[in-house]
């Protein structure tokens, strides 16, 4: 995978955001991880050194770990780790982001908003 300009994709941890990028990001991959969940998946290790940057935007990747969002019990705290994972580092570039509850556990489900 490549960047815009045809060089290697640089890891997400390794580039630094403007506020406006950090919340471009943040909810194209928060809408990602919804339709991972769609598809009864989570990634279960979500975070800035999972996702490269490439030139159309940015890419989820290491998935072999990935669980059933079904069928592990664990799941919904993954979830909720991922998303938080991804709110605690754009929020370094767009603060606001911090304020945000997309997969907040409530009782024994979680709600994932949009």
């Amino acid at each position: 995978m490549t960047d815009g300009e045809g060089h290697p994709a640089p890891r997400l941890n390794d580039v630094v955001l403007t506020p406006e990028q950090a919340r471009e990001f943040h909810g194209t991959l928060v809408r990602e991880v919804v339709r991972m969940l769609c598809a009864g998946v989570v990634h279960g290790d979500l975070s800035e050194y999972n996702v490269l940057l490439g030139g159309e935007g940015p890419v989820i990747i290491d998935l072999p770990q990935a669980v059933d969002a079904a069928g592990n019990a664990h799941a919904s705290g993954m979830l909720e780790r991922d998303v938080g994972n991804l709110t605690r580092y754009f929020g370094r570039f767009a603060p606001e982001l911090l304020r945000t509850e997309y997969a907040r556990r409530s009782g024994r489900s979680t709600r994932v908003a949009g």
